[in-house]
């Protein structure tokens, strides 16, 4: 078959997937964050820590599912697990099971939900292509993600009242399964892709040998990996101190929950907007000409940015500003690059690897920078200490950028043993 016909089909299955996983997860984001909003602050940094241990514990499931069922037929059933999930949600919320304790449980839950099925569907993507085909076909497949976060706020807005908020999450459990059956697309088109340059992976085992601790095993020996997991956990420290900045100045200036929905809804539909046009247009010429290690510096110096300014100037309109703006980046650019890195990696590190780096690594850096931004904020120095600190925490940022893309130019260039 012709390979521009099967790279269209790859990308339209990919787009497809990728949208109905975030329009699930989308769904009900304002929501939740709107929820948290109506508790005490200082518990967010307990919800994180609470977080890390579920990552935590999931991450090595995942690893230890891989020795019992071949790897891309382990992405369906761990996204059939969280649809069970959502429909145990929606049992629970509908019938009023002890509100604030659910409550707190789906957030810890939603948070896993988010990086876990995020990471496994690029896992699959990065053994299914190569690095041709990646640099390719992420693009589009990232904007698909990013319609999805157009769609699932829209339906929520629209439906909430008839349905309730137990319904969203039933809602949002049938999006994740139309995600399955475009899994399933893509598995079956990417067959005949000229995958080019990179590892082999035709003579691996279908099922993975090792334990629940393999994929942070990997990441230990690896440099390559570790450069990976030290930009992702920049990443999550730098998004953490935005969060938590966001968090204090909404709910001070938006005391109703409905109103405080709708403004959270209103920055992701902007960050939306502007992330789909870094992919549409921006994304692939990007990653073809400078490769990823460029492209990944791009959001250290936006977040450097976005926090100095919202320090000395915070207000609403500044914090809509500097979140668009950097989540589109982190969703529009980043997310395309650092995904292009796993392309040249090992099928298990794939799987492993990159989950524990997606998962564990993600959310040990939302429990230490929460913890941190608490401290820094105490200090006689207050927001001065805080941007000096997000300036060595940046300056490590990009190091680790130029890390990860130098060790990609060079496994690019070579084929890896299996």
């Amino acid at each position: 078959m012709d390979q521009r016909r099967i790279k269209l089909e790859v990308a339209i299955y990919g787009a497809v997937a990728f949208a109905a996983l975030l329009a699930s997860y989308s769904a009900f984001r304002p929501v939740r964050d709107a929820l948290v909003l109506d508790g005490d602050l200082d518990q967010i940094p307990w919800l994180f820590l609470a977080t890390f241990v579920a990552v935590s514990v999931v991450s090595p499931m995942w690893s230890a599912l891989l020795t019992k069922h071949s790897r891309p037929r382990a992405v369906p059933v761990a996204f059939h697990v969280f649809v069970a999930c959502e429909i145990g949600f929606f049992l629970a919320v509908r019938a009023q099971i002890a509100p604030v304790s659910v409550g707190h449980v789906f957030y810890v839950w939603s948070a896993v939900f988010n990086l876990f099925v995020v990471s496994v569907f690029w896992s699959l993507l990065a053994d299914l292509l190569g690095p041709g085909a990646a640099r390719q076909l992420y693009g589009p497949i990232a904007a698909g993600g990013t319609i999805g976060t157009f769609v699932g706020p829209l339906l929520t807005r629209t439906l909430v009242g008839t349905i309730g908020a137990a319904g969203v999450l039933l809602m949002s459990a049938l999006l994740l399964e139309l995600a399955v059956i475009c899994v399933y697309g893509v598995q079956r088109a990417a067959v005949g892709l000229d995958r080019g340059t990179g590892p082999a992976r035709d003579d691996e085992p279908q099922k993975s040998a090792g334990g629940a601790l393999t994929g942070i095993a990997y990441v230990a020996k690896s440099p390559y990996l570790s450069a990976i997991a030290g930009y992702v956990l920049c990443t999550s420290c730098a998004a953490t101190f935005l969060y938590l900045q966001q968090l204090g100045i909404v709910k001070a200036a938006i005391p109703a929950r409905a109103a405080r929905t709708e403004f959270l809804a209103s920055i992701e539909l902007w960050t939306s907007g502007v992330a789909l046009i870094l992919q549409t247009l921006i994304a692939r010429p990007a990653l073809g000409k400078l490769g990823p290690g460029i492209v990944l510096v791009v959001l250290p110096l936006v977040q450097l940015a976005g926090i100095s300014v919202f320090a000395t100037s915070p207000s609403l309109a500044v914090i809509a500003v500097v979140l668009v703006i950097g989540r589109a980046s982190t969703h529009g650019l980043t997310r395309p690059a650092r995904e292009l890195l796993f392309t040249v990696v090992s099928r298990d590190e794939k799987y492993r690897a990159k989950n524990a780096i997606d998962t564990i690594a993600y959310r040990f850096g939302d429990v230490g920078s929460s913890w941190l931004y608490t401290g820094l904020l105490a200090t006689s120095g207050g927001s001065s200490v805080l941007v000096g600190a997000t300036i060595l925490l940046v300056a490590t940022w990009i190091r680790f950028a130029f890390r990860a893309g130098a060790g990609f130019r060079q496994r690019v260039t070579k084929e890896l043993p299996p």
